[in-house]
């Protein structure tokens, strides 16, 4: 109980967590780079349970990674060239303007193979 209220004061939460395949961790940061790698496990830790995908604004994830918009989208290519993403399209508000980019997630125990790619 104390450690939980310990947690909270450093502003973590006490709900939820992400599971990253140990493979991918040892194979894929070498590839595509830690920045990147970062962006993925963001990106993951919007897909709890069964979900495939996720759609946070550019700029959440750029705040959330202490990174530049651009920075953002520059990851976010290198994860679309290797398919660990696959941006779908931009989802629409309810008065019709672009909001944000659907992103669907491979999970990382289902990633692409690495023969190919190396």
């Amino acid at each position: 109980m104390e450690r939980e209220r310990e947690e909270n004061k450093k502003g973590f939460s006490n709900t939820g967590f992400t599971l990253i395949h140990k493979g991918f961790i040892d194979n894929w940061t070498k590839i595509i780079g830690t920045g990147p790698t970062m962006l993925y496990f963001q990106l993951l830790s919007y897909c709890y349970g069964h979900k495939k995908h996720a759609w946070p604004s550019v700029g959440t994830l750029a705040k959330r990674m202490g990174v530049t918009k651009n920075t953002i989208r520059k990851y976010r290519e290198v994860l679309i060239k290797y398919e660990l993403i696959e941006k779908m399209y931009k989802r629409m508000s309810a008065n019709g303007d672009y909001q944000t980019n659907l992103y669907q997630i491979a999970k990382s125990d289902k990633l692409p193979k690495l023969n190919h790619i190396e």
